[in-house]
């Protein structure tokens, strides 16, 4: 049987998840957050050099809100739940996974 997701799932449909499955997404989750986050980081650090000039830092700060909105997306089409940024909460039969970047490893939660 293979435990490869390969499924994007609407934003409103229930799921759940094996623990196998589970460990697929992570895979999956792992090089959209480090795409994220690089994104981010670098957005923070415009913010901070242009904060004085409060035209520049509006744009950099809708950016930055519209690259975690869209962390966000990608996350959930995946399957997952954003909890914090880079922390998601994976539905499970009874329970749930988290998974926080750029661990590689699930915490189960009944």
């Amino acid at each position: 049987m293979n435990n490869v997701v390969h499924h994007i799932f609407k934003l409103n449909e229930d799921k759940s998840f094996s623990e196998d499955q589970a460990y697929n997404l992570v895979n999956l989750f792992l090089p959209v957050t480090s795409k994220a986050k690089n994104k981010i980081n670098g957005l923070n650090s415009r913010l901070e050099i242009f904060r004085s000039q409060v035209e520049m830092s509006d744009e950099i700060q809708y950016e930055l809100n519209l690259e975690i909105s869209k962390w966000s997306e990608k996350i959930r089409r995946l399957g997952g739940i954003p909890l914090s940024l880079y922390k998601v909460k994976i539905p499970s039969e009874n329970g749930y996974f988290v998974w926080e970047f750029p661990s590689v490893e699930l915490v189960y939660n009944s």
